[in-house]
């Protein structure tokens, strides 16, 4: 016993401190205290790596919960710290349910997506969910999937456990957001998972954002082929998208224009491929908490980014960024974002800085330029615009007018070749019938051809789309030349009036056709300023030279406002003011029952004179209606077939197609017109009919797509005249006034002029007119004395008034 020797106890325990250096002093070397008791001057032991050796440390100070980190200095800081807890990864079995509900998710919204091309389907249509589970669900969650994968992997290459990320998608489409796929979330704070360096932490947080931005490139690419050129069947606004660059480059030469066409209705692998870019390329954004942000501490280390200096720097950077986005678009998830960004970065301690074991290993200069470079190359050619996706409410618009000219230069010499371009104004296909005239005072002077009108000089077109545009070529040809016979000068421009006639979208285009080297007025009409008892009436003239020039009127009905000398060249403009009684002083009337206003002429000094008698604008005929009916005269056309068309603005037109519904002869009928519809009148005994239209509009009568009557429609007395028109010029000495009201109405004469004798008509006219009845009234020329006449009937405050006007011609009377 006396050989054994004794056990020496150690009466006092180790301190936490003292069995923490025991354990660091087997791998490092440490020198002086950095932190008391918590951080010191560290090399490592001969024979190791200092990366090495913190490893290997923290090994076993991890069974001991505490976790050691280097810091770069020289030499480098070795501190000591609590290992953060845990945080737990959900098992694969919950990841599994919620990684399927997702797929459910967008499958949904595929199916919705689907469904505004199928107007009878439902969004739960076993067709539809098939369709969106094989070419978006599927595609999508496999890309996750993949960039989920990949990056696990990676984090355990360098020895993390960082699990597996949860995707989040809604069942709602949104305009703004109509992809389904919200974003994903890690299942472990960054802050709280220790990285070994920056590089590991570089190449972790960048994996997953550029396979969704490249994966989901790849999807784009693939469903933009898929995508027909040719518009669907829509039903409603559908949503369009904008081209990153990238794509842009990649498709412009195998797509070229057919590229924007696609994005308009592009096919579901297309959509699910932009939504995987869209969360990638925000992934990357510089934002606290985003894996963009943490690319940053990568690539600067986490002291120059939590520098103060540097943090204001880019505090102000974010806050710049924030409002331009709120200037320039209404887009909702790039608010939100900048929003988010502004207060995460004005607020930093709400999202801690990843946290890196080993700062003292930094990318080298060469990583941290390919990571840079890839990052900027990604953020640049991945930049979806300020709008990525948007709602066409003009979907269905007709016929696109805008690139057809608004005017047109013609000569005597030669012919003029007009091609207007067909293509929709939205995205349907497009079907209808062009109509085309030529209005103004010399219009018979030339001659508009096609080889592609009709026999009624009608074009019809038939499906155009953006993709299979149409054309329409017309011939504008002086009469000389058509005919071989002298015509004469053109002194007035010309309008080119192009009716598009799209069912649900009537529309009107105007051409002016001007004569630049003739001194002429620059529109065909003249303007109706005032419509009132002395109407106001003007027009602009452009002068081509500077000979001295005066204007000169032989109506007395008319006077001229302003200055009549014309010498000067340059635009002038002229108006007259009419007598009461100016434009019903006008026997004449255009070929669209316009009233023709008074001669104009023009005389130089040189001898030469120039005249000018034009139609004035918006003097159509009225038809008076009550109660928005109107029954059509008895004697009205009763011997011939015709047809009756209603529009509630624009021009009057005859109708483009020869389908329409026939009225029956021989009964009491009646019809209720819609915006540019039409019915044929058979010749013979008609019967009773009614026509039933708004109060506000035309009525074109037609026979073999002539027109023969033309009515602007108003509200009023109906009253009619048999063989005239209310408030238009009256040229017989009798006529039959018809009383259509319920009610008797009075009947006054007015007399209006300058004629130095009283005595100059001889009139027979009743006091009064029963309802739905008709008197007849004898109206004769007295007197010695060569005056201007005017005679019309106007029906207005449940009151007729026959109006007599007579004028001594301008020189006065004798």
């Amino acid at each position: 016993m006396s050989d054994v020797e004794p056990i020496v106890l150690d009466h006092s325990s180790w301190t936490q401190q003292e069995l923490l250096l025991h354990i660091i002093q087997r791998y490092f070397d440490l020198g002086n205290e950095a932190m008391a008791g918590q951080a010191w001057e560290a090399r490592a032991k001969t024979g190791r790596t200092d990366s090495g050796a913190l490893t290997q440390l923290n090994k076993e100070l991890g069974h001991l919960g505490y976790l050691a980190m280097l810091d770069r200095g020289n030499p480098p800081i070795l501190s000591i710290a609590y290992l953060p807890e845990d945080q737990q990864i959900i098992a694969n079995w919950q990841l599994s349910a919620v990684w399927l509900m997702m797929a459910g998710f967008l499958t949904m919204i595929g199916s919705t997506w689907l469904m505004q091309f199928n107007s009878d389907a439902s969004a739960l249509d076993s067709d539809l969910l098939s369709e969106s589970l094989f070419y978006m669900a599927i595609p999508m969650i496999f890309i996750l999937a993949l960039a989920s994968e990949i990056r696990r992997r990676i984090a355990l290459y360098f020895g993390v456990k960082i699990g597996h990320v949860v995707p989040i998608a809604f069942p709602i489409m949104a305009t703004s957001w109509p992809f389904g796929l919200a974003g994903v979330l890690n299942q472990r704070r960054p802050d709280l998972l220790p990285i070994p360096n920056r590089r590991a932490l570089a190449i972790i947080e960048l994996a997953a954002p550029l396979i969704l931005f490249f994966g989901g490139s790849l999807l784009t690419l693939l469903g933009l082929h898929l995508t027909p050129l040719e518009p669907p069947e829509l039903s409603s606004s559908p949503i369009a998208f904008n081209n990153n660059p990238l794509i842009t480059i990649l498709t412009l030469e195998w797509l070229g224009e057919g590229l924007w066409i696609k994005l308009q209705w592009i096919h579901l692998t297309a959509l699910s491929g932009i939504g995987l870019t869209l969360i990638g390329w925000t992934l990357l954004l510089p934002i606290p908490g985003f894996p963009g942000d943490r690319l940053l501490h990568a690539l600067f280390g986490p002291a120059e980014m939590s520098d103060a200096n540097r943090q204001t720097g880019i505090f102000v950077l974010m806050l710049g960024a924030m409002v331009i986005i709120f200037a320039s678009t209404d887009y909702m998830p790039w608010l939100l974002i900048a929003a988010l960004a502004a207060m995460r970065r004005f607020s930093p301690e709400h999202s801690p800085p990843p946290l890196v074991i080993d700062e003292s290993i930094v990318p080298s200069t060469k990583e941290r330029s390919r990571i840079a470079a890839i990052l900027v190359f990604v953020l640049i050619m991945g930049f979806p615009g300020m709008n990525p996706s948007y709602a066409i409410d003009e979907w269905d618009e007709g016929l696109d007018t805008s690139s057809w000219a608004e005017e047109l230069d013609l000569t005597l010499s030669e012919t003029y070749n007009l091609t207007l371009d067909l293509t929709p104004a939205g995205i349907n296909s497009v079907s209808g019938w062009l109509q085309i005239r030529l209005e103004g005072e010399n219009s018979q002077s030339w001659q508009m051809t096609s080889s592609q009108f009709n026999e009624n000089g009608i074009y019809r077109f038939d499906d155009v789309t953006q993709n299979s545009p149409g054309e329409l070529s017309l011939i504008i040809t002086p009469m000389d030349i058509a005919q071989n016979n002298p015509t004469l000068i053109p002194d007035t421009s010309m309008w080119l009036r192009i009716l598009v006639d799209v069912e649900g979208h009537f529309k009107e285009h105007l051409t002016v056709l001007r004569h630049p080297a003739i001194t002429s007025p620059i529109d065909p009409l003249w303007l109706l300023i005032e419509d009132t008892e002395t109407p106001r009436i003007c027009m602009s003239v452009q002068k081509v030279d500077d000979r001295p020039a005066n204007l000169l009127l032989g109506n007395p009905f008319w006077e001229f406002e302003g200055e009549t000398n014309l010498s000067a060249a340059g635009l002038h403009d002229v108006c007259l003011r009419g007598y009461e009684g100016a434009l019903q002083s006008s026997p004449y009337k255009d070929e669209f029952r316009r009233v023709m206003g008074p001669a104009l002429a023009l005389d130089f000094e040189d001898g030469e004179r120039i005249t000018w008698w034009m139609p004035v604008n918006e003097t159509e005929v009225k038809l008076q209606v009550s109660d928005d009916a109107w029954p059509i005269p008895d004697w009205y056309s009763a011997n011939t077939n015709y047809s009756i068309t209603f529009g509630g603005q624009g021009s009057a037109f005859c109708p483009s197609s020869e389908v329409m519904p026939e009225m029956e002869i021989g009964e009491t009928w009646n019809w209720t017109f819609s915006d540019h519809s039409s019915i044929r009148i058979p010749a013979g005994q008609l019967g009773s009919g009614t026509l039933y239209f708004d109060s506000s509009g035309w009525l074109a009568f037609c026979k073999e797509g002539v027109m023969f009557h033309s009515y602007s429609i108003v509200e009023g007395d109906d009253v009619v005249i048999r063989g005239g028109d209310v408030g238009i010029h009256l040229e017989s000495p009798e006529y039959l006034i018809s009383n259509r009201m319920n009610q008797t109405l009075p009947i006054t004469v007015s007399w209006t002029g300058d004629s130095p004798e009283s005595d100059v008509w001889d009139v027979s006219i009743p006091d009064e007119i029963e309802a739905n009845s008709e008197v007849s009234i004898s109206i004769l020329t007295a007197g010695t004395t060569p005056l201007y006449r005017a005679v019309w009937i106007t029906a207005q405050s449940s009151e007729i008034t026959v109006h007599l006007a007579a004028r001594c011609p301008v020189d006065g009377c004798e």
